[in-house]
């Protein structure tokens, strides 16, 4: 394990490396790839033989997928990539809480209704800071409220002795709040949206691996 922390850290290192200057262009695409295929690959060497193995792989795909067409939404910068960018991810989040369903013995109502609150929020977000969201609005609202209903599970199933999935649940939330700015707010720094960019990867691909352990 320590010798695939030590390679899934260096390919995230590499890609905060080439991300968002002049590399980007001809390194983004493919090095996103490596490391999304990173967390598949662990994940399959440690769980070849358990019946996690199908319960958890379709989910990870949907996000394997998620990262490519969004690497290539913020190589090529075309719409349709991120509006199925979404989708993907919208899956995969369906995968985990899935799972954290079928290894728990009941879920709270609560948790599909509170996810209502952060769908409002990101219409305030929205008007607050002028986020230039167009046709792509509507799948952000619906993935929002998916987000946030894996994100409760998690948190309940930390309330219930799996803290780790409870910080990857919030991992995830926290990547997706940034995905916000990264691509709908206009930065007047460069710098500032590099910055966001580096957090949004740092947080997704940490909360891939903290999910991995975990489970």
């Amino acid at each position: 394990m320590v010798l695939e922390i030590i390679v899934y850290a260096a390919l995230i290192f590499a890609l905060f490396y080439v991300c968002d200057n002049e590399l980007s262009r001809r390194y983004y695409v493919p090095l996103k790839v490596v490391c999304s295929a990173s967390f598949l690959g662990i994940f399959l060497i440690n769980n070849w033989f358990s019946e996690k193995l199908t319960w958890m792989l379709w989910a990870l795909i949907a996000c394997f997928v998620g990262d490519l067409l969004m690497g290539l939404y913020n190589t090529y910068s075309r719409k349709q990539f991120m509006a199925l960018g979404i989708i993907a991810f919208m899956l995969g989040h369906v995968g985990f809480l899935n799972y954290m369903c079928r290894i728990t013995d009941k879920t709270n109502v609560l948790i599909y209704i509170l996810p209502i609150i952060p769908c409002l929020m990101l219409i305030y977000l929205k008007k607050q800071f002028k986020l230039h969201m167009g046709s792509l609005y509507l799948p952000c609202f619906i993935y929002t409220y998916f987000v946030s209903t894996m994100t409760l599970k998690a948190i309940e199933c930390g309330l219930n002795g799996m803290p780790g999935l409870a910080i990857a649940g919030i991992l995830f939330l926290l990547s997706d709040f940034t995905i916000l700015f990264l691509y709908f707010y206009h930065y007047r720094s460069r710098t500032n949206k590099r910055i966001g960019h580096f957090v949004n990867l740092a947080t997704y691909y940490a909360a891939i691996f903290v999910f991995m352990i975990n489970i």
